[in-house]
C-alpha cells in the first residue's frame, strides 16, 4: 500500500503511552493559541513533504497518474485518523487506518487529488 504505512505511523503514534498523550496535547493546544496553531501548521508542513516521497515514488513508478498532489494525498489519507480522534473521539483500528490510505489512493487514482 503505496501510503497505508504512514497513515498506521500517524495511528500508531497516538496510541504510544508517551508520544500520544503529548501530541493530543498539541492539537488541543493548537486549537486555543496562535503560537500554537503556527507550530503545528510548521509540522505539518514539514512532516507533509517528507511523506510525499512515497506518493512521488509511486508516480515514478507509474502506479499513480503524475498530475497528482503528493502532499494532498498525504493531508487526505491522515485526515480520518485526525477525524476520529479530534472529532468524534473514537478510537481507530489497523482496518480504520487501513481505509483511509484506501480512499485517499483512490482519489488519486481517479485523479481527484
Amino acid at each position: 500500500m503505496i501510503c497505508g504505512g504512514i497513515v498506521q505511523l500517524v495511528r500508531v503514534g497516538f496510541q504510544d503511552p508517551e508520544l500520544g498523550p503529548v501530541s493530543s496535547a498539541f492539537v488541543a493546544a493548537a486549537v486555543q493559541n496562535e503560537a500554537a496553531a503556527r507550530s503545528l501548521h510548521e509540522f505539518f508542513v514539514s512532516r507533509h513533504e517528507q511523506s510525499a516521497a512515497v506518493v512521488r515514488r509511486a508516480v515514478q513508478r507509474g502506479e499513480l497518474p503524475g498530475v497528482v498532489d503528493p502532499r494532498e494525498v498525504i493531508r487526505v489519507a491522515v485526515a480520518p485518523v485526525y477525524y476520529r480522534l479530534f472529532v468524534a473521539h473514537e478510537p481507530v483500528t489497523e482496518r480504520d487506518a487501513d481505509r483511509a490510505a484506501d480512499a485517499a489512493l483512490a482519489a488519486a487514482r481517479a485523479g481527484v487529488l
